[in-house]
């Protein structure tokens, strides 16, 4: 073999290694391009759920639940705790942080199977003008826990408790029927 066709074997070496090596990078670009598309569109659709309530003297309690996210929250559970026990209604809360029930309050039926829309918000509880409003709003403070855990339509779950600051990710939302808030 001569110096002519020794160099032309090492050229199509180098040049099928370096074929080789854009088709390995090809391959890598083309995965991270679809990572990240992946998580373009689980971003486009996350929740993102808070709860609050609100008190202003000689005016109603409200407690309401709001989707602040760009996608839907499917609820999967939802608790209501008073000093830390479940309580299975809203007129038991009362009762717990006042003392007595409230024959008039107004409530929304929210749990499992529920679904806010992004940007709605959802009154959960109001306690007509009174006595009893301020005072449940002023025991809510340091006594009443709300939990609520949702996903996304990509089975993405948080549990958005009322003692956190933000919803914390889940594994899955777990349901435990007698600890369930029933409305």
């Amino acid at each position: 073999m001569n110096d002519a066709e020794e160099r032309s074997q090492r050229v199509e070496r180098w040049l099928s290694i370096a074929v080789g090596l854009a088709a390995i990078v090809a391959v890598m670009v083309s995965l991270y391009q679809a990572r990240l598309a992946r998580q373009q569109l689980r971003a486009s659709a996350w929740p993102y759920v808070s709860q609050g309530n609100s008190y202003i003297p000689n005016s109603p309690y409200r407690f309401v639940v709001s989707n602040q996210g760009i996608g839907p929250a499917r609820i999967r559970s939802f608790h209501v705790l008073v000093d830390g026990r479940p309580v299975p209604t809203w007129n038991a809360a009362v009762r717990g942080l006042t003392g007595e029930g409230e024959p008039s309050l107004i409530y929304s039926s929210f749990g499992r199977g529920s679904v806010l829309v992004p940007g709605s918000d959802r009154t959960l509880l109001t306690l007509p003008v009174g006595v009893r409003a301020q005072r449940f709003w002023l025991e809510a403070q340091a006594r009443l826990r709300t939990q609520v855990c949702y996903c996304s339509v990509y089975d993405e779950c948080w549990l958005a408790d009322g003692d956190e600051p933000e919803p914390t990710p889940q594994r899955v939302c777990t349901v435990d029927s007698s600890t369930e808030f029933q409305q």
